[in-house]
């Protein structure tokens, strides 16, 4: 998926809504998904990769509005019939909620996520925790990319499943955000959103605090803070025994997630530099996040 071929789904899908669709509306991310922010409508609308992720989209749908009836700080997604498929992608659309603060910080991630920890698990069945097959797909279908660095990451997703699984096994299993870091809080004036919910699960609820505790080592996040964080969930999840297995899976993703836009320029750069810490084991090696 491309900025162009997204957009021009984009646009298919708002025209069947009946949506002003607008050929120059912002992109926010590309990435599993491209976002374009439609502010005149209020609107942000959300392109899937493929027509295949119907039912994460479906649960994506079903988990917004099951947070906006327990009023979890959250963003729901709009009226418009939904999802609609168009060329070949299907398209959601969402309220739009235009950012209004600076970067978050840690303490607010940690408290939504103690928030969000601390409901019932839904009444809808949600999918076990399960990272591998999305990182396997992208290594599927990745182009441009040196053939040794998708086998090497083909080798290492096969090296961390089976620790990966056991400690799934035998860990006990609530919701999780699935993909809780600062990059998906959107602040709706003085309120913290946590947005994106595409990768919802049943799992441990350690998996939801690796992103920050990786962030002190990987992207420049200041031990206080860091320090803070914890204070403010109640919980290490760096002291807990599951925490390499958890880490080492979730640097998969970071750098799988990457390599679908790393055929050139900043990404590919970093793509090369998470490939040689990842190939040396050094894991205080510093990444950027893109």
């Amino acid at each position: 998926m491309t900025e162009d071929n997204a957009r021009h789904a984009m646009l298919v899908a708002c025209d069947a809504a009946g949506l002003p669709g607008i050929p120059d509306a912002r992109l926010l991310r590309l990435g599993e998904n491209a976002l374009f922010a439609l502010p005149e409508a209020g609107v942000v609308v959300r392109v899937a990769r493929s027509k295949e992720m119907a039912e994460k989209v479906a649960k994506e749908l079903a988990v917004a509005r099951w947070l906006a009836h327990q009023g979890f700080p959250s963003v729901h997604p709009t009226d418009d019939p939904q999802p609609v498929e168009a060329d070949g992608r299907l398209v959601t659309f969402w309220t739009y909620v235009p950012d209004s603060a600076p970067t978050t910080s840690v303490t607010v991630l940690a408290d939504l996520l103690r928030d969000l920890h601390a409901l019932p698990d839904p009444d809808f069945p949600l999918p076990p925790l399960d990272p591998f097959p999305i990182m396997r797909r992208r290594l599927e279908v990745v182009s441009g990319i040196k053939r040794d660095d998708v086998q090497f990451l083909a080798e290492a997703c096969d090296a961390a499943e089976d620790g990966f699984r056991s400690l799934i096994a035998t860990s006990p299993q609530h919701l999780v955000h699935g993909d809780a870091h600062r990059g998906n809080i959107l602040c709706d004036g003085s309120r913290a959103l946590l947005i994106d919910y595409e990768a919802v699960a049943i799992g441990p609820r350690a998996w939801d605090l690796v992103p920050t505790a990786i962030a002190v080592d990987r992207l420049g996040l200041p031990p206080g803070d860091y320090a803070d964080f914890v204070r403010s969930y109640g919980f290490d999840v760096t002291q807990w025994h599951g925490y390499p297995v958890l880490r080492t899976t979730r640097e998969l993703g970071m750098t799988t997630w990457l390599m679908q836009n790393a055929q050139s320029g900043a990404a590919a750069d970093e793509f090369a530099l998470r490939m040689q810490s990842l190939r040396k084991g050094d894991l205080e090696q510093r990444w950027h996040a893109l």
